[in-house]
């Protein structure tokens, strides 16, 4: 698959279903992973990128899921992240990715439990925590 960027491939934001959808990915959302990347200095997981509209409601994704594609282009703006090691990573180092994203401007962050949402959506700013995140499990 080819490159999209230094540090990720095409194949890395494909639907997980395997249903072969074709996308283009928005240069906003790759500029923003590859700040986190290089800032880090640690290979970032995508763990979920695009999303075909029967995939994203399988799996319980929100009904305007930006991971869905959209406006006619089939244009990505949204991913999934967590480092390559997470098993061996606490919550602190998840944490620090999410305000290392928020630092870089992302226009949608969430924190999830082992993961972060982050996103360049066209439109407001948006924040969450979900309830899958808590100090009192794990490290």
């Amino acid at each position: 698959m080819p490159k999209v960027s230094k540090h990720f491939s095409m194949s890395e934001f494909a639907c997980k279903c395997g249903c072969s959808a074709q996308i283009s990915i928005a240069p906003d959302l790759i500029r923003l992973l590859e700040h986190l990347r290089v800032s880090t200095g640690e290979p970032i997981l995508i763990t979920s990128g695009a999303r075909c509209k029967e995939h994203n409601k399988r799996i319980g994704g929100a009904p305007n899921s930006w991971h869905v594609p959209r406006y006619g282009t089939n244009t990505l703006y949204a991913s999934d992240i967590t480092y390559w090691d997470s098993k061996k990573r606490g919550k602190m180092e998840i944490l620090k990715l999410y305000v290392l994203a928020d630092d870089f401007n992302a226009r949608g962050i969430g924190l999830y439990n082992g993961r972060i949402h982050v996103d360049q959506r066209p439109t407001k700013r948006a924040r969450w925590v979900d309830s899958s995140w808590s100090w009192s499990n794990g490290s």
